[in-house]
């Protein structure tokens, strides 16, 4: 193969990964939408956990300053 045959991947700007990074958030926060029915059966401790953990990923955006190093909250394991 010819050097001129390679192509080389560009690298996200920060915008467009910030951008990834929401969208990504919000996916998460959307999987743990039904947990903060009332009538979820979850109890109070699971509660407060899942708020947090939704607490955590709401923050993200202001907590990182490199959208290429987010360290992601982890979900309370008794989410599937």
């Amino acid at each position: 193969m010819e050097d001129q045959d390679i192509q080389a991947v560009p690298t996200p700007d920060p915008a467009s990964q910030w951008a990834a990074v929401r969208t990504m958030r919000d996916q998460l926060l959307q999987k743990t939408d039904r947990t903060q029915l009332p009538d979820f059966p979850i109890t109070e401790e699971q509660r407060v956990q899942v708020a947090t953990y939704r607490q955590a990923l709401r923050d993200i955006p202001e907590n990182g300053a490199d959208p290429f190093a987010v360290v992601w909250p982890e979900k309370p394991a008794f989410l599937k």
